[in-house]
């Protein structure tokens, strides 16, 4: 049986003041950045590997150098369509923060853009694990096809945050329907691999399912419906789906942080954040949720871009723990890049 129970408390970071916003002079983000990736970075020998690797200016690596820990952010972003090129296809860009989400450098390109044909239409909404020496990124490709667009998932390999390589669609029954929203759990759980996704069509559709593989490149075969989105009076219609990757516990359990999707009678939308406590050795493995574990409030969640914003809307694709308190960068209207956290004994009360 799963427990609903009050959410801990949200502290909104920088005063609820976007850490990326659009640069108007960078034509393939200068409309919009959001669903923001994270991976944190302490090891000394892996952060002096990466700021070597960095394309700032040799000033910039020092003062970088300075930092005990480094929050690598990979950020979706859009533009205008130009004459050459339709920049409101999505690529991915790269900034580096404190542990704490102040922005530190910020990269004048994309690391990732819509160079494939399976990924055509835009490269979106990537989470990141770290594997061995290698940080995977499962991202959702958005392609033309001739049926109709594709919305698939896809994977991308780093050592570095800059130079990437794609390893094209996963494999498997998962994206033989359109899907997104994947994630991978740390570790290898029962000793396989264990996925999040949220297909799009089909049976549970538009809630969170879980996969299993015995190789992260191999075949993947889903389990079906993990968590199913609870009914809300407010609203005519609502779904959910992963936000960041499960956050292992030192007992072996998870946190999952998750976006719920919600419709009003006036076809209005608003999305907002939940969290869960997954036990993958207890029978219903969803013990426990809280939603919403934030709502739309501040003016920069509840107002974005015109063109291409979506109001009243909350996206996280990625969350670190900073000690014990559990800090995530996050989406506010489709538009920009925020941060919060939750205070250590805050969530530890939660967690019971």
């Amino acid at each position: 049986m799963v427990i609903k129970t009050p959410p801990p408390p949200v502290q909104r970071l920088h005063g609820g003041r976007p850490l990326i916003e659009r640069h108007a002079g960078h034509p393939w983000e200068s409309r919009v950045t959001f669903n923001p990736a994270c991976a944190i970075v302490r090891d000394r020998a892996s952060l002096n590997r990466n700021i070597d690797r960095l394309p700032f200016s040799a000033e910039l690596r020092e003062a970088l150098r300075t930092h005990r820990s480094l929050v690598f952010i990979l950020y979706r972003a859009q533009g205008d369509p130009a004459p050459d090129y339709d920049f409101s296809h999505s690529s991915l860009g790269l900034a580096v923060c404190s542990e704490q989400l102040d922005l530190l450098a910020r990269y004048d390109r994309p690391v990732l853009a819509p160079e494939e044909p399976y990924e055509n239409l835009g490269v979106e909404d990537g989470r990141l694990t770290q594997v061995d020496d290698t940080y995977l990124l499962f991202y959702t490709a958005y392609a033309a096809g001739s049926g109709g667009n594709a919305i698939r998932i896809a994977i991308a390999g780093t050592k570095d945050f800059v130079t990437w390589q794609k390893h094209g669609l996963l494999r498997g029954d998962l994206n033989r329907v359109d899907n997104k929203n994947a994630m991978l759990f740390e570790g290898r759980p029962g000793g396989s691999f264990l996925l999040l996704h949220r297909p799009m069509e089909g049976k549970d559709a538009l809630a969170v399912h879980w996969a299993e593989s015995a190789d992260i490149f191999g075949e993947w075969k889903t389990r079906g419906l993990l968590m199913a989105p609870l009914p809300n009076a407010k609203f005519v219609d609502t779904w959910i789906g992963g936000g960041a990757p499960p956050m292992r516990l030192a007992d072996g359990r998870y946190l999952m942080l998750y976006h719920i999707g919600n419709r009003r009678v006036d076809r209005s939308r608003e999305y907002d954040l939940g969290l869960a406590l997954l036990d993958l050795n207890h029978p219903d493995i969803v013990v426990k949720r809280s939603e919403p574990l934030i709502r739309p409030e501040t003016p920069a969640e509840l107002t974005g871009d015109p063109r291409l914003g979506l109001g009243n809307v909350l996206f996280v694709c990625g969350a670190y723990w900073s000690g014990d308190d559990l800090v995530f960068p996050y989406a506010g209207a489709d538009s920009v890049v925020l941060g919060a956290k939750i205070a250590g004994g805050d969530l530890k009360s939660w967690i019971g």
